[in-house]
Order: structure tokens, then sequence, then C-alpha cells
């Protein structure tokens, strides 16, 4: 018995390994489907940047000017943005699944409703990021420090670069510290809420984000947990006030 249990297990585990994987391929593949239109992504960055100076935004070009007074930190922070979001993502993903499984049909459609949304803003909007803006005057910092999350010029290869919006960086950096938050235990679990903020820096100064990529990220998670909430699993959070009585009356019977 414990055998047919352990391998049904396995079973769904590979399952949902797949199912996951298999949504992210075919976002990238559909998302470079809708690359090609560099003057319209053009066009939208320099709205987008106005719009942010209209809203009294922090510039973005005078932020990374003074970062770069030292630039210690370049390599390092360009490093945090090619390999830590799909890691860090696993990892949440992974601990959702074997710690907290009741919470894992809610977490995964969060996953796969942002994609989704995400998806529909690149076809519907597409917008180069402010190293590839002239006009914004900031340094492409991945191509002059490294390393570099792109291995062709915009335009060519797998990887859409005109997508700048959203930031899914920020949008599941803010799902991640949510889920430890919201699921962990112990003061130590609030340490997340730096993961957002730090990634929301280290986007906006390596020049491949806008704040408002980072801030229509969050806003997506945020609708997409709204819109999942009934597949969260009631019973865990139902106060021992209720729930003792409940038990109470069932030994009892």
């Amino acid at each position: 018995m414990r055998g047919r249990t352990r391998a049904g297990l396995v079973t769904a585990t590979l399952g949902q390994v797949v199912l996951m994987i298999g949504t992210l391929m075919l976002y990238r593949w559909a998302r470079h489907l809708v690359d090609g239109r560099p003057e319209e992504a053009m066009a939208h960055a320099r709205a987008v940047w106005d719009l942010e100076r209209a809203l009294f935004l922090p510039d973005e070009a005078a932020l990374q000017d003074r970062a770069l007074r030292w630039d210690g930190w370049v390599t390092t922070a360009n490093h945090y943005y090619v390999k830590v979001h799909f890691p860090a993502t696993a990892v949440f993903l992974a601990w959702i699944w074997w710690r907290h499984r009741d919470a894992w049909p809610r977490v995964r459609a969060a996953i796969i409703l942002s994609l989704a949304f995400s998806m529909a803003l690149h076809a519907l909007y597409p917008l180069a990021p402010p190293r590839l803006l002239p006009s914004a005057g900031m340094i492409d910092l991945m191509n002059v420090y490294g390393p570099s999350a792109y291995a062709h010029p915009p335009g060519e290869g797998l990887s859409n670069q005109f997508a700048a919006m959203p930031s899914m960086h920020v949008g599941w950096a803010v799902l991640i510290a949510w889920g430890v938050v919201r699921y962990g235990g112990g003061r130590w679990r609030w340490a997340a809420v730096a993961h957002p903020v730090a990634t929301t820096l280290i986007v906006v100064l390596t020049a491949n984000h806008y704040w408002l990529d980072g801030i229509v990220g969050g806003a997506i998670i945020a609708l997409c947990l709204w819109l999942t909430l009934r597949l969260e699993s009631p019973a865990r959070w139902r106060p021992a006030s209720v729930a003792a009585p409940a038990e109470g009356a069932a030994a009892e019977r």
C-alpha cells in the first residue's frame, strides 16, 4: 500500500513538473511569435517614458547615473537579473508543492493566469525596454558589463526584446513574497519582501524595465490571486475557535 502511495506521489509530481515546464515553453514560443514590431514598440516606449514623467515617477536614467558612481554592484545585479528569476520561482513552487500542497492549485493557477495576461499585453502593447530607447539616455548594463540575458540583437533569435510590459520578474517576485509570508512560519518569513524590492530596483537600474512595467506586473499578480481565491483550501485558514467545536462534536458522536 505504501509503495502505491509513493508511486502515485511521484507520478503526480512529474505530472505537475511537465505541466509547468510545458506552460512556460508555450509562453516563450508564443512570446516569440508576437515579435517583429520595433517601430510600434519604440513609439510605446516614448509614450511610457513621458507618462512616467507626467506621474512624477523617479527618472530611471538619473537614478542609474547616480548608482554608477560606484559600479561594483553592476555585475552582481546582472547576474541577479539573468540567473535568479526562474530558479527562485522553481524553488518556491517546489516548496509549495511539498510543504503546502493545499495551496498548490491556487499558486499554480496564479502562475498560469499571469502568463496569459502577460502574453496578451505583449501582443497588444509591444514595448522596447529603456536600454533600447536612445532618448532615455540609459546604459545597457548587461551588454557593457555582462552577463546578458540575450544572445542575439533585438529582432533576432528566440527572445522577444520588445516585451518589456509587464515585468514578470517583478510580478513573480511579488508572488513569491506573498506566498512565503502567507504560508511560511516565523518572523523571518517577512524577509521575503526584500525579493520584490531588490528585483524592482535591479530591473530598473539595469535598464531592462520601466517603473510602470513592474507596477503592472505586480498588479497582474494581485488580480490573479484575487481570481484564484476560491481555489485555496478553506480548512487551512479556518480559525481554531471554529474548528474546535466541530472536532469536539465529532468526538462525542
